[in-house]
């Protein structure tokens, strides 16, 4: 399994970020969501952690196991708006705890 995340400036002051999983192996691989939540990132500015996408938030209560075939990808968008100037960070994971490894970062400037 592997992540991928890019991201494209679609205004000023927004950019939206593509958060992908995708499963790299020869087998069926689950992803495993213990709520509503899909995602969570953290979004530094200049060096200063300024949100934590889950924090604050409640998700709905909901257990999913969703199947992944080989060579298929899960794909989150992820938009990020009214940011101020300055050289962002973002690290995004998937919410799955059994998959810690599937997490990216990019950085880029407003």
């Amino acid at each position: 399994m592997k992540a991928s995340l890019t991201y494209k400036k679609v205004s000023e002051d927004s950019v939206d970020l593509l958060f992908t999983v995708t499963n790299t192996t020869d087998e069926e691989q689950i992803i495993t969501f213990r709520s509503g939540q899909r995602y969570d990132y953290v979004l530094y500015k200049d060096g200063q952690l300024i949100e934590r996408f889950s924090e604050g938030k409640m998700f709905i209560m909901i257990y999913e196991e969703l199947p992944i075939a080989p060579g298929e990808s899960m794909d989150f968008l992820i938009p990020l708006q009214n940011l101020e100037p300055g050289n962002y960070k973002v690290k995004v994971w998937l919410a799955d705890r059994d998959w810690p490894t599937l997490r990216e970062s990019v950085e880029f400037t407003i």
